[in-house]
C-alpha cells in the first residue's frame, strides 16, 4: 500500500467530516493543561467496554469526590468508596483495580503524572502494558491523547474501515498499528485526528465518542 493512499484517505475523512473536535470536544487535541490530559488517561480506562456516557457519569463522580487525579487515587484508602463512585461504567471490582494500579505504577515509578508524560514512547509503552488491565488499545489511547506521543489506536472501527475499504487482509492490533504509523507522516494531531475521523465516519457522520477500548 502506497504512502500517500492512506495519507489521502484521512484527507479524504478530514473533508468530508471536518475538524473531529466538534464531533468529540470531551477527548479533542485542545485539552492542552497537564491537568485535564490526567484526566483524560483516567477516563480512557473508565470507557473500557461501556459507552462515553457510563464513563462521563463515573468521571463526574470522581471528580465531585475529588478522586479525579492519580495523586488522589494512588493515596485512597478506601476501596468500597471508589467501587461506588466508579460503578455507572461498569465492571464494579475490575475497573477501581485498574484505575487504583495505573495511579500507583505512576507514583511509584514517575513520582508524577509530569514526569510520566516526558517518559520516551517506547520505555512509556511497554511498562503501561505490564499494568493490570491495560491491554495495547487503552494504552495507545492513554499515550496519544493524554501525553501526545506519536502512537496510532487499533479500535473495533478502525478495523472495520479497514476491512470496508480492503486496505488490508491482515487485522491483528500489531499489524494495523504497524500499518498504520509506516504509511503516515509521525505527527500526533494527524494520528488523533484520523482515529477520531475514523470513528466518526465508521458511526455515519453522528457524533462519536471514546468507547469499547
Amino acid at each position: 500500500m502506497e504512502r500517500n493512499k492512506i495519507y489521502n484517505l484521512y484527507l479524504e475523512l478530514l473533508k468530508k467530516y471536518g475538524d473531529p473536535v466538534k464531533y468529540w470536544p470531551q477527548w479533542c487535541a485542545k485539552r492542552k493543561s497537564l491537568k485535564l490530559k490526567e484526566e483524560i488517561a483516567l477516563e480512557a480506562i473508565l470507557v473500557q467496554r461501556t459507552s462515553w456516557r457510563n464513563a462521563e457519569i463515573a468521571s463526574k463522580n470522581l471528580k465531585k469526590g475529588n478522586l479525579l487525579s492519580i495523586n488522589a487515587l494512588a493515596k485512597i484508602d478506601d476501596f468500597k468508596k471508589l467501587v461506588s463512585l466508579v460503578k455507572p461504567a461498569g465492571f464494579y471490582n475490575t475497573k477501581p483495580r485498574r484505575l487504583l494500579g495505573f495511579s500507583q505504577f505512576i507514583q511509584k515509578d514517575y513520582g508524577s503524572w509530569q514526569n510520566f508524560c516526558q517518559e520516551d514512547l517506547e520505555t512509556v509503552r511497554e511498562k503501561l502494558l505490564s499494568c493490570y488491565g491495560i491491554g495495547p488499545e487503552t494504552a495507545d489511547t492513554i499515550l496519544l491523547y493524554a501525553t501526545e506521543k506519536p502512537t496510532f489506536v487499533i479500535d473495533e472501527y478502525t478495523k472495520r474501515f479497514v476491512k470496508a475499504r480492503n486496505l488490508a487482509s491482515e487485522f491483528s492490533y500489531d499489524f494495523l498499528k504497524n500499518f498504520f504509523e509506516e504509511n503516515l507522516p509521525k505527527n500526533v494531531r494527524l494520528f488523533q485526528d484520523f482515529h477520531a475521523l475514523i470513528i466518526i465516519d465508521q458511526k455515519g457522520g453522528k457524533y462519536s465518542s471514546m468507547g469499547m477500548i
